[in-house]
């Protein structure tokens, strides 16, 4: 049961301050706040629906660009692979400001239910959408690539801790990833 409500705005200037100001990717900034969603105590006011690259929420976006509008944050398009280009979000001073603030002021219970987000503070966005995939499923029904994702080099770069626990139990059913999540 969600035991504390959190405004979307709020986790997302709390995500920027945990990962130093800069966010690497939409959907990268998708997964975590689905991820602090679906696998927190935190009650997060937003919808999610499945698509192309797994869960996302238009008010995720509609907030960002809010951020953007209002000078708290900047967003550079950088190459990215062949012919794809990543967003690139920073914090302005103004932004800085508004998410440390919100951050200190969390009460350490608070700060327990996003501990999950610091396992993926120096990992890459394959690694966070390897572990959202991994561990939600249901969330890729209409992934255009969730094949590639459940490819094993992929889905091992983030494999510790219970997640290497939980991949072993799944091998020792003599299953592959794939049919285990197609039964899941």
């Amino acid at each position: 049961m969600k035991t504390k409500k959190i405004n979307l705005g709020d986790l997302i200037f709390i995500l920027f301050y945990k990962f130093k100001g800069e966010i690497r990717g939409s959907t990268t900034l998708q997964k975590l706040v689905d991820i602090i969603r679906l696998d927190s105590e935190l009650e997060v006011d937003v919808n999610y629906s499945p698509y192309d690259y797994g869960d996302f929420s238009q008010q995720t976006n509609d907030v960002v660009q809010v951020f953007i509008d209002n000078s708290w944050i900047s967003k550079k398009e950088l190459p990215f692979d062949e012919n794809k280009k990543i967003n690139i979000f920073k914090l302005t001073r103004k932004g800085e400001q508004i998410a440390k603030t919100l951050y200190e002021n969390l009460l350490s219970r608070e700060l327990d239910y996003i501990q999950i987000i610091d396992r993926f503070l120096d990992k890459s966005q394959d690694d966070i959408m390897s572990f959202s995939y991994f561990w939600y499923p249901k969330t890729t029904i209409y992934s255009k690539i969730k094949q590639e994702i459940f490819k094993k080099s992929n889905i091992l770069s983030l494999l510790d801790g219970e997640l290497e626990t939980e991949y072993n139990s799944i091998k020792e059913t003599g299953k592959t990833i794939k049919e285990f999540i197609k039964e899941s």
